[in-house]
């Protein structure tokens, strides 16, 4: 038995079978995909460190990410607004997971594993809990960074010295590409912290830390 009434026009009725196939299209894909360019961020050229600014033996770096990082989104909160809020950018994204971003730039700041330790070397492991651009109004934001640090000894998962780091740098423009700025700039800043907490380590905690591990 047909739906339509006797009376419906022939011409009427192929135009609106015509269109229920569009209409389901519309329905399951819900708003139109944006228009917009996906842009695709990373730090850029980095800078070489020379081998000297970075004394301190080690056999590897880590960067682990928290499971709210493990993705290339670029996160960003609007403190003033929704402080407990997260939200990502539409059309804006990293190149890699933001650990992975960090990572490279401590492995060459560092430059971990590129000399044979006799001891093996120490590991530096580094918790990535945080790393997003914070709103604190419509026209200003910062990159924000928080990661706690431990070195671990040779052949061994011992911590030899902890340190927790945050990291804030104002974006030059509130928007993605000011915040990849803000974040580029705070990781560097990560890097040279990192590697000045090592330096000082033997006057902090005592005697033989670089010896424990191969210098």
């Amino acid at each position: 038995m047909s739906v339509f009434p006797r009376e419906f026009p022939s011409a009427m009725l192929r135009a609106t079978l015509a269109l229920i196939p569009l209409t389901l299209v519309t329905a399951c894909g819900g708003l139109p995909p944006s228009t917009a360019t996906l842009s695709v961020h990373d730090f850029g050229p980095l800078e070489a460190v020379a081998p000297e600014q970075a004394d301190f033996p080690l056999r590897s770096v880590e960067v682990v990410p928290a499971p709210w990082l493990a993705s290339n989104a670029m996160v960003y909160r609007l403190v003033h607004v929704q402080p407990t809020r997260r939200q990502a950018f539409k059309d804006n994204r990293w190149a890699a997971q933001p650990a992975q971003l960090v990572e490279l730039v401590l492995k060459r700041g560092l430059h971990a594993g590129e000399s044979a330790l006799p001891a093996g070397g120490c590991r530096l492991r580094v918790d990535l809990d945080e790393f997003y651009q914070r709103f604190d109004s419509s026209q200003a934001s910062r990159g924000s960074i928080e990661a706690r640090v431990a070195l671990l000894a040779p052949r061994a998962d011992q911590p030899l010295a902890v340190r927790a780091f945050t990291l804030d740098h104002v974006a030059p423009t509130p928007d993605a590409a000011g915040g990849v700025l803000a974040l580029r700039a705070a990781t560097l800043q990560l890097d040279r912290d990192i590697r000045d907490w090592l330096r000082g380590l033997d006057g902090r905690v005592g005697a033989g830390v670089r010896a424990r591990c191969g210098a």
